[in-house]
Order: C-alpha cells, then structure tokens, then sequence
C-alpha cells in the first residue's frame, strides 16, 4: 500500500477491513487480493487499527500467498502479539501464505512465533531479520513444522545460537536455498558446518559480521556438497576470516557456480607479501559476477582494484562494489569540498576516470559507496 494523493496507506487498509466486514466486496474480489504490503502503513493517535485487522484479512482473503508487515519504516506498532493471539482463538490455518516478513517487529514475544507455524504451515519464505521474541526453541518449531521454507532471513537475532541453527540444519536440507544469519554474534563454526553439510541446495548464505566463524568453516562449505549450488556468499567483517591464497584457490575451484562474493578490504589488504598471487587467485573463478568490499580505507591504492577488475573471474566479472565511510579529504573546513587526490588512490575521482577508459573493454565496472555503517 504505497502513499496516494487522496488516501493514506492506514486509510486505505481500513477501508478494505471496513468493506470486508460489511460484506459490500464481492467474493471474486476479496480472492483477487495475493499480494499485500503493509510496511508503510502507519498508525496515528487518533487513528489506528482494529485489533482483529490480521484475521479479518486472512478470513476473507483466502488467496493471499505473500504479507510484509515489516517495521523498518513505520515501527509498525499494530503487529504485535495480541493481533496473532486473535488468530489462536479462532483456530485460524491459513494454508495458502507463502511469503510473511515480520523483519524488525519489535512487540513479538516467543510464544507468537512459534504460533506461526500452526497458522502458516505452507511457508516458503520467512524474514525476522531483527524481530523480537526469536530464540532458539522458536526457530526450531518453526522449522520442523514449516517442511517447505526455502528462504530464512535470520539476520540481527542476537539471542540466537548454534542450537537454532542446527535446527535449521536438520530439518531445511531437503528445500533450502536461502539462510541470512548475517550479524548473529553467538553462532560459531560449528552450526555453519552443519548447514552446509545437510542442505546441499543452498544457494545464498550470507554471514557477515558473524565473529566467530574462522577459515575452517569456508574451508568446510568449499569441500561439501552444498559447494556446487553456492551462488552467492557474503563474509565481509568477518574478523577471523582471511582470504589467503589457499583459501580463495580452494573456493575458486570448488565454488564453481558462485556469482557474488563479499568481503572486507582488510581481508586481503595490500601490506601482505602474497598480493599478487591472491589476486592471481581471482582470476580462476569462473562464474563470478560481482565483487563487494567494504571498509576500503583512505588513500587505498587504486591499482589493486584496477587489477582485480582487469583479472578475476576469468574476464567474467561485471562490478566491483566499493564501500567508505566519510573520508577526512570529503570534508573541509565544513563545507565538502573537492580535495586533491592522487591518482594511485581510491577516489570518486579516480573510480570516475578507470570506468571512462574502459572503452567497452572487458573490465569490470567499479562503483564507490559510502557505508553509513563504517
């Protein structure tokens, strides 16, 4: 439900509620509705959600297969427990939900989620990527349940640890195809094996900022069985993890569909002596598409990312991605300003020039972010 001209998105969703309560829609209308977006929707003091909106919606829309109620934007304070406790009461199975992102609902408890997997026990997809109330216990009925999940964003659950992700393990390896467990501080090696052991389908994992997983466990994941679906694989601020030349020959030659790879610049920074054969390294990837880094310092020399965006993949790869905080030379005497660079360090200025003289050659493209984040 995006903004309108005429209607808020709260004042749209209550008027389907009304409409639907009262019956006035037509059943070939309400079955017309798959696919709804609440993430903008925004309560107000004097306006606000019924607090049986949830089963109004699911009684009358039986063919609805995707919800997002995230709360990244909005906080979304009407997804709460007591909505989903309204469910339990009416004993609502709604078969048809494929798709449901609670990311970043911040009134749920564990008890409501693990509700989830008698309300929708077909899921497909499943985001509580920072949701409140995730334990290890919770993900594990979910999971047992929920026999189709092919995607679990799991992402910022602190109180996560290896047990809930051995539960993953165990019952996801015949479906599995995406696990975000990108920030979970608690999990180690261990459940990561594990995962990579028993679901050999997986084609996304993304663990960044996990600070405990080591070399070992990317040693583990290049010589399972899930190696040959891996597609993308993201490890950047992954303190433990260095991609030495070992490390990266061995995923070049047994990660043979992997398409994305993100890492941080200090994991292969410029003062180690085997540089230039781990750039080497790059070149024998063979599907590798795009190249993210983060934490690139200031005055980082350019000509390594000339040289990995001239060399990796075989010629294949397409983007470097490049990711800054605020360097001292943005800003002057409180104004931004541009400051003189030299063209052997990494700048706007520079990246600007190297993708003018590409001249359609076969180079990868390289693009610099600021990281609001570094």
């Amino acid at each position: 439900l995006s903004n309108s001209v005429v209607y808020t998105p709260l004042q749209c969703i209550q008027a389907i509620l009304t409409s639907m309560k009262s019956r006035t829609q037509q059943p070939e209308t309400t079955k017309l509705i798959n696919y709804l977006d609440m993430s903008q929707v925004e309560e107000t003091l004097y306006s606000t959600l019924p607090e049986d909106w949830l089963l109004t919606l699911l009684i009358h829309a039986p063919n609805l297969h995707t919800l997002c109620l995230s709360g990244r934007k909005t906080s979304s304070p009407f997804v709460q427990s007591s909505t989903f406790r309204k469910l339990t009461n009416a004993h609502m199975v709604h078969g048809g939900m494929e798709n449901l992102d609670l990311s970043e609902c911040t009134d749920m408890r564990e008890p409501t989620l693990k509700s989830l997997a008698i309300f929708f026990p077909n899921l497909v997809s499943l985001n509580l990527a920072r949701t409140s109330g995730v334990t290890d216990t919770a993900v594990a009925l979910i999971v047992d349940k929920c026999q189709y999940l092919e995607s679990i964003n799991l992402s910022y659950c602190r109180q996560l640890t290896d047990l809930g992700l051995f539960s993953v393990a165990k019952f996801c390896r015949r479906n599995l195809r995406v696990l975000n467990l990108t920030g979970n501080l608690k999990m180690t090696n261990a459940s990561l094996m594990a995962v990579a052991k028993h679901c050999p389908q997986i084609q996304k994992l993304f663990v960044g900022e996990c600070s405990q997983i080591t070399d070992s466990a990317l040693e583990w994941i290049a010589r399972s069985s899930s190696s040959v679906s891996l597609k993308e694989l993201e490890l950047h601020r992954c303190d433990k993890v260095m991609f030495g030349l070992p490390l990266l020959e061995l995923l070049a030659n047994k990660c043979n569909v992997l398409e994305r790879l993100t890492l941080t610049y200090k994991q292969i920074n410029s003062q180690r002596d085997d540089l230039k054969l781990v750039m080497e390294a790059f070149r024998n990837f063979q599907q590798l598409r795009t190249i993210d880094i983060y934490e690139v310092p200031e005055h980082s020399p350019a000509l390594f990312f000339w040289d990995l965006a001239f060399q990796a993949s075989q010629g294949n790869l397409e983007t470097i991605n490049l990711y800054r905080g605020s360097f001292t030379t943005d800003y002057i005497l409180g104004n931004y300003a541009v400051a003189f660079e030299h063209d052997h360090h990494i700048s706007d200025q520079t990246v600007h020039r190297f993708n003018e003289r590409r001249n359609g050659s076969h180079k990868a493209k390289v693009h610099l972010f600021v990281d609001e984040n570094y």
